[in-house]
């Protein structure tokens, strides 16, 4: 980055760390991160209130659900002339706990906490594109209180069910910015980012047993929006007579729409011992268009194009009982990406991906014992022709690791 405009313009990384699916995590539950996330048919545990609230109310008693997920993730970027940059970014491990209770033949409640759009990005310093991103990280807190309906004495192999989900939020940003060259007369200072947030949303499914086909099982599920409205403060640090080039440090916004999905899923047993389930998930990114930041000071509002677009994700996945004690699952997920070649950068490296799973499962009577393990295949996109869409040409690449742990209790009739 050589001038203030363009300075200013990359700040945009504060909105844009909350969208795109390289932040979007669906692992909340080892047993099902086991059968590639495909649960939205089949999930009647205390994690249906994460995958499908319409199977909280099919099993019996009471039923917890908790673990945590550790993400291995990294990201590659190589310019035009082949320099390549590899992300310096830290393990992260995400916990989760649901918990639900019949409290009538019909009727079932529970509440679940677990981060879906979260995770962290750091680059060297020495990176190409450090006055894009150097750090920057997002969490966001969802908590659900549910409650399922079982109306299978009305309409026999009908459930229900819906939750309210209450969301705080943070993020955070820190980039360079350099004027010139620092090497050749030039300076380097930095942007520091951070806000917080609250927003509210629902969620809700259906799940549905044919009694003429035993086997067969159908499920839908909707996540609403989320609209999260960040306030916090800018701490712009570089040498005079740069600073006054820069914004005051001060109070900054930014406006994020955590975006609404559907998901769609089939569940079939050709066998009594096996089950193999398909779910194709739509997620609305197209929501994200720009970022606009309203700076500190008198500096006009900061807007930056981002273009995104919806995408289908597609899961399979399936699950052996090798005995009454073990089971053994894997699966397959093709999972494009939102973030189109002419707006990918180093905020949020990311491509189409492929995944596998794999996990197992030891019951021990009122415990489960679950671990799911997924892998997303090296994967690389390259940036379009166009000029300046992105400002930094060259081929970004993804890949990572992730190891779930578990534990499943049921307690009561």
């Amino acid at each position: 980055m050589r001038t203030t405009s363009t300075t200013l313009l990359l700040l945009g990384g504060l909105g844009g760390v909350a969208s795109a699916n390289g932040f979007y995590i669906n692992e909340h539950d080892a047993k099902v991160t086991g059968r590639a996330g495909a649960a939205v048919a089949s999930d009647t545990d205390a994690s249906a209130i994460v995958y499908n609230p319409g199977g909280i109310a099919v099993s019996e008693g009471t039923q917890v659900s908790f673990g945590g997920a550790l993400i291995v993730a990294s990201g590659r970027y190589t310019d035009t002339g082949g320099a390549a940059t590899d992300t310096n970014s830290s393990p992260a491990v995400l916990p989760q706990l649901m918990v639900t209770s019949k409290l009538h033949p019909m009727v079932a409640v529970g509440i679940g906490f677990h981060l879906p759009f979260g995770l962290a990005i750091s680059w060297p310093e020495t990176s190409p594109q450090a006055d894009v991103a150097l750090t920057q990280s997002l969490r966001t807190y969802f908590i659900t209180p549910s409650v399922g309906v079982n109306l299978g004495k009305q309409v026999p192999g009908l459930s229900i069910g819906a939750g309210l989900d209450i969301v705080p939020s943070t993020v955070e940003l820190t980039q360079a910015v350099t004027f010139g060259d620092p090497n050749n007369g030039g300076t380097r200072g930095s942007a520091q980012l951070g806000g917080d947030a609250f927003g509210i949303g629902f969620r809700a499914g259906v799940m549905y047993r044919p009694p003429a086909l035993k086997a067969l099982q159908v499920g839908v599920a909707y996540k609403s929006q989320v609209n999260l409205d960040f306030k916090g403060t800018g701490d712009f640090d570089i040498a005079a007579p740069y600073r006054n080039q820069l914004p005051p440090d001060g109070d900054i916004a930014t406006s994020v729409t955590l975006p609404m999905s559907a998901q769609f899923g089939v569940a079939y047993r050709p066998i009594p011992k096996l089950q193999v389930e398909a779910n194709a998930s739509w997620i609305n990114w197209s929501k994200f268009k720009e970022i606009r930041i309203d700076l500190p000071g008198d500096a006009p509002d900061l807007v930056s194009p981002q273009d995104y677009k919806d995408t289908v994700t597609f899961r399979l996945g399936a699950e052996y009982a090798v005995s009454p004690k073990i089971a053994v699952r894997g699966g397959y997920i093709y999972d494009p990406t939102p973030v189109p070649n002419t707006t990918v950068s180093a905020r949020l490296p990311d491509a189409n991906r492929h995944d596998v799973t794999l996990g197992g499962s030891y019951n021990m009577g009122s415990y489960e014992v679950n671990l799911g393990l997924l892998a997303v295949l090296p994967s690389k996109q390259e940036t379009s022709d166009v000029m300046y869409q992105p400002l930094f040409k060259g081929t970004y690449e993804v890949k990572a690791f992730v190891a779930s742990l578990g534990l499943n209790a049921r307690f009561g009739k």
